[in-house]
């Protein structure tokens, strides 16, 4: 009888602890790992949005990049709503309420008619919500670090990868985004092209980060090849993209294509946290 309990209470505790491995898994009724990717992403399209805004305002009213600020604005307020409906924890949602606030703003002022006093709106804008939108990214992780406290859990290190990854397709549309500044402004100039130097690092190191990583798979590692092609020009020119040497239709296209490629090495990340 007494080794009935036992065994009982035992099966009860594996199940239960079953349970809450199940449920730290989780982030309302998506995986974590979803949860980075779409709030990274949301990093993404908050310069994607700005660079397609000043743009227009330079005189480029390419049917392709209204309808890159149009995708934009809708995709960014639907993962908004998703993020916002899944959070449980208090400083997820109080970071997404900072992102909603922020956005309520930079909303109007994208949605105008592109001129140069709005662009110069837009690039005072830009960073606040970018800053909040990786703040909600921390904080999701953070939760998710905390639910998995006590599991030897390899999903860590491969959420922390992916947020890495996803970063990455924001800061080559913020690369875009801070070339165009400098070519537009006169004044405010020397600040945009530090910021271009710094995002033009920070993407630079992240590569080869991302190239030793030990989560990269064959197709992960065919896609970083791919990406080391596009970068190269850059990389081995650094002084002509900071001195605008490059067309602004090359950096567009290539900058796109970077992320385009840093959003499906991102999902493949995913993909292997959810196996």
């Amino acid at each position: 009888m007494k080794k009935s309990i036992i065994l009982a209470s035992t099966i009860l505790l594996i199940l239960c602890q079953v349970n809450l491995f199940s449920q730290s898994q989780n982030y309302g009724t998506i995986t974590y790992g979803k949860a980075v990717n779409i709030s990274g992403k949301q990093r993404m399209l908050s310069q994607k949005m700005s660079k397609a805004y000043l743009l227009m305002a330079k005189g480029i009213n390419d049917d392709a990049i209204k309808k890159e600020l149009n995708s934009s604005k809708f995709i960014f307020e639907k993962q908004l709503q998703i993020l916002t409906k899944n959070a449980t924890s208090t400083s997820v949602k109080l970071s997404l309420k900072k992102v909603n606030q922020l956005w309520e703003i930079f909303k109007e002022v994208i949605l105008s008619n592109p001129d140069f006093q709005n662009s110069t709106r837009v690039m005072k804008l830009n960073t606040d919500l970018l800053k909040a939108c990786n703040k909600v990214v921390i904080s999701i992780e953070n939760n998710f670090n905390y639910n998995n406290q006590f599991f030897q859990n390899k999903n860590k290190e491969l959420v922390n990868t992916i947020n890495v990854s996803g970063k990455q397709r924001m800061l080559a549309q913020r690369l875009c985004l801070y070339y165009i500044a400098t070519t537009i402004f006169k004044e405010g100039k020397p600040e945009y092209k530090k910021t271009l130097s710094d995002v033009f690092t920070e993407f630079d190191n992240a590569i080869g980060n991302l190239l030793i990583n030990s989560y990269n798979s064959t197709e992960i590692e065919e896609e970083l090849g791919l990406i080391m092609s596009y970068w190269e020009k850059f990389q081995l020119n650094k002084k002509g993209l900071l001195n605008n040497d490059f067309p602004l239709q090359e950096i567009f296209l290539t900058t796109n294509e970077l992320t385009k490629s840093f959003n499906k090495i991102t999902g493949l990340y995913e993909g292997i946290a959810n196996n």
